[in-house]
């Protein structure tokens, strides 16, 4: 049986008269978003991920939040462009927030972000900032028979907008989040060093502390060194730790001889088959004082 040739063009008529709805656009934000944010996770750094990416971070945050404070009153070419000049406030500031928080920043943690602000965003304006507050409900909107003229200012805020998120889009991909790496040495009980002179011939337990905060797998190697006058002692440790992973390494020193002793910690990290390189040095100055007969 053969379709009416107008039943297509129909069906698209409705479906775009539906998203000049408030229903439309608030199930449009919310489906958008969940679907690019699966989309991210299933193709990362592909062409999907761009084409699903670009808007979901540029446009869509900013959108949800004119509907809940700048939709009355405003034009079609306004609200397009304040969506779009919004969004990278609110991506700039969720960045921040992931940054100053346990949470941390991250590819996951960024999408996630993105998601809860958007349904949330939508939750609000639903039930709470309605976008028509004040005005009769229009569920079908009225056809404009005719077209509006764009002002050129605004042709040349959404020219720079574009150029901003296209560049921001950029640096967001090729940025390197911060390392959250960690190292540190305590007493054999976890405790901060606040005793540093000891009788000779002391064995000293102390316990150093790493955590592997990259974003991926890396090879760390810790050299403990005992450093006295005509005296030296090293230890080498290597460990492999995956993202996220904690060692706790404990090292004994013996206090001998008499004098001034320091005991140095250098921890070098290695991703693949890179050169490991030196990630810190955390030192101990000691005072070994001579054991009486």
């Amino acid at each position: 049986m053969t379709k009416p040739l107008g039943s297509e063009s129909g069906s698209l008529d409705r479906f775009i008269s539906f998203l000049e709805t408030d229903d439309g656009q608030r199930v449009g934000i919310s489906v958008f978003s969940v679907v690019a944010t699966l989309v991210l996770l299933a193709f990362p750094g592909g062409m999907l991920a761009y084409v699903f990416g670009i808007p979901f971070m540029f446009f869509i945050p900013g959108f949800a939040v004119v509907r809940l404070f700048f939709w009355k009153g405003t034009s079609s070419e306004a609200k397009f462009v304040l969506s779009m000049g919004i969004s990278i406030l609110v991506v700039i500031l969720l960045g921040l927030l992931l940054v100053l928080t346990p949470i941390g920043l991250d590819s996951n943690t960024t999408r996630a972000s993105l998601v809860v602000f958007a349904l949330a965003a939508v939750t609000i304006e639903t039930f709470w900032l309605n976008a028509d507050r004040g005005e009769a409900k229009k569920q079908v909107p009225r056809r404009v028979s005719k077209p509006e003229r764009v002002d050129k200012v605004v042709v040349a805020m959404l020219a720079t907008a574009l150029v901003v998120s296209a560049i921001s889009l950029g640096l967001v991909v090729t940025a390197k989040y911060p390392s959250r790496t960690y190292f540190a040495v305590t007493d054999e009980n976890g405790r901060v060093i606040t005793n540093t002179s000891f009788l000779e011939f002391t064995n000293l337990t102390l316990i150093v502390h790493m955590k592997n905060g990259e974003d991926g797998a890396r090879n760390f190697t810790l050299v403990a060194t005992q450093l006295a006058s005509g005296f030296y002692s090293a230890h080498n440790i290597s460990r492999i730790l995956h993202k996220n992973e904690v060692w706790n390494q404990t090292i004994s020193f013996n206090l001998t001889p008499a004098g001034i002793q320091r005991l140095d910690f250098d921890l070098y990290i290695q991703k693949g088959t890179e050169p490991p390189y030196h990630y810190g040095n955390l030192h101990i100055w000691m005072a070994v004082n001579v054991r009486e007969p």
